[in-house]
């Protein structure tokens, strides 16, 4: 049986584009937040984080992208894993670093880091109430 390519269908290219405008506001709207409410360090701490969150978002869907459109590849799980390790890690010392010199403070730079987690956390509501209503 030959091996059939996976292609990115309009609802799901619709889906991840959406989702990425959705990332885009969450993160405009708790920044603008943080520097209308906080201290600007704080608030440059949630727009550090944040921004750490939407590259590490954006690395992850090429990755994912890339390694489901072409014909199969038997190592293509490998390279998706060994991919995101490193993202990982560089994340990490990046982190690190920035907490370690004081440049951001630990709290503004967790709000920040949560963007992607709360955008999701909208969309899976949504969805759960869209099929709450079509049950109805």
């Amino acid at each position: 049986m030959a091996f059939k390519p996976l292609t990115m269908q309009a609802p799901e290219s619709a889906l991840l584009k959406g989702l990425w405008w959705a990332n885009l506001a969450a993160f405009g709207v708790l920044s603008a937040g943080a520097f209308a409410l906080v201290h600007w360090h704080s608030a440059l701490s949630v727009l550090a984080g944040g921004a750490i969150a939407l590259v590490n978002y954006c690395l992850l869907e090429r990755t994912v992208r890339r390694a489901l459109l072409p014909a199969g590849q038997p190592e293509v799980m490998g390279r998706v894993l060994v991919k995101y390790y490193l993202r990982f890690a560089a994340t990490a010392v990046v982190l690190f670093f920035l907490v370690r010199q004081g440049w951001v403070e630990p709290l503004g730079l967790l709000a920040g880091l949560s963007v992607v987690v709360l955008t999701f956390m909208g969309w899976g509501l949504c969805q759960a109430i869209k099929l709450r209503k079509e049950e109805s």
